[in-house]
């Protein structure tokens, strides 16, 4: 077998394809049987609904295959382990779908994809992931690849039906953008309120967080001075997109703000009302 490295030729190899005899060619089976080992102990952990541990697995996984880059090995164990890496991309974008993950479990899907173009499932995970954050038209493009790739599993009626309701519902995203726009130019920072406030009540509900319990110990941080307090931080604390971290830390923030303002505003009022004499000794 010729000799490959990152899934390419090596350059020392024959040009019969032979390997050059002052190439050590390295034994990927190794690799190949602890990665598989960690994608069997992932699928054993999603058996059980626990896709942080799977997570965890998968990606030891991958990172027992990177130990092969750059290093010349037979090409046919090359083509196992981008197998293999890709499906253990593939594997986590579905844990990450499974706990409502969706940006990271379009990141994954695509470094699936990146690895194997057609893989229907990563197609299929990628669109109901876009689907959930309301991005429609990718969610779209993702259906139509599925179509044209046969679909997998999956029926061509079913995927023309989702098709058929991605598109009402880009034409309704795109419907409302518009008037959102129109509005938007007649009172910018009140629409601008309107979306934050939207985006918030969807976190709430995304993260379970309806007590107000979280909202209220971020309020007590910012308003004790006592910590820096950053997306970064309340994504940890409450196990959070990064992206949803920070819209959810602004708009108690703005919260907080409005009483700030909404206070002094009082305050300048009683000042500047006249005071009442009633003539009472």
């Amino acid at each position: 077998f010729p000799s490959f490295i990152c899934g390419r030729p090596a350059m020392a190899a024959n040009n019969d394809g032979s390997v050059a005899d002052d190439v050590q060619i390295i034994d990927g089976l190794p690799l190949i049987e602890a990665a598989t080992k960690q994608k069997d102990e992932g699928n054993s952990h999603v058996k059980q609904k626990d896709y942080k541990e799977a997570i965890v697995a998968y990606e030891h996984g991958i990172a027992i295959l990177d130990k092969a880059d750059g290093k010349p090995m037979l090409r046919t164990e090359v083509e196992s382990m981008i197998q293999l890496k890709a499906t253990l991309f593939n594997n986590i974008a579905q844990c990450f779908l499974s706990q409502e993950l969706y940006r990271r479990a379009i990141e994954t899907a695509d470094s699936c994809l990146r690895l194997d173009p057609d893989n229907v499932k990563a197609l299929n995970r990628r669109s109901l992931a876009f689907e959930a954050i309301r991005s429609y038209a990718p969610a779209l493009q993702d259906v139509l690849a599925l179509q044209r790739l046969g679909g997998g599993g999956l029926s061509q009626e079913s995927l023309q039906a989702r098709a058929e309701q991605l598109k009402i519902k880009q034409a309704e995203v795109e419907k409302i953008a518009k008037e959102e726009a129109d509005d938007k130019a007649e009172d910018p920072v009140g629409m601008a309120m309107v979306h934050m406030k939207e985006r918030f009540d969807e976190i709430v509900e995304k993260y379970n967080l309806r007590d107000g319990e979280a909202a209220g110990e971020v309020a007590d941080w910012l308003t004790s001075g006592e910590w820096n307090i950053t997306a970064e931080r309340v994504a940890q604390r409450w196990g959070m997109e990064e992206e949803d971290a920070q819209v959810f830390l602004s708009w108690i923030a703005e919260g907080l703000n409005f009483k700030v303002k909404n206070s002094e505003a009082q305050a300048q009022s009683q000042a500047a009302s006249p005071s009442l004499d009633l003539g009472l000794a």
